[in-house]
């Protein structure tokens, strides 16, 4: 998914290509390929995603992401974090 590898760029996790895929290094023993990021599907991935966007927030940038937060709309709130990474990333 092109979202996830938008997200993992955002994380700052780095990354190389073998055999055509690009691969995630999260540890020494913990390499993914981005078909096996799993931020578009679990909130324990999710969650210091939101934190980063929080950090590198100004004011409003997170009222959506917040909203869908609160009412534990995952689905909604992954794609609130896609948006404000793509808001970020043309700053």
């Amino acid at each position: 998914m092109k979202d996830n590898k938008l997200i993992a760029e955002f994380m700052g996790v780095k990354s190389y290509e073998a055999f055509g895929y690009t691969n995630f290094v999260y540890s020494e023993n913990n390499h993914r390929t981005e078909v096996d990021l799993a931020y578009h599907d679990s909130w324990d991935w999710l969650m210091p995603v939101i934190q980063k966007c929080f950090d590198n927030s100004e004011d409003g940038d997170m009222q959506y992401i917040m909203h869908y937060l609160m009412v534990v709309d995952f689905n909604n709130t992954y794609k609130e974090v896609i948006q404000f990474i793509n808001q970020y990333n043309n700053k």
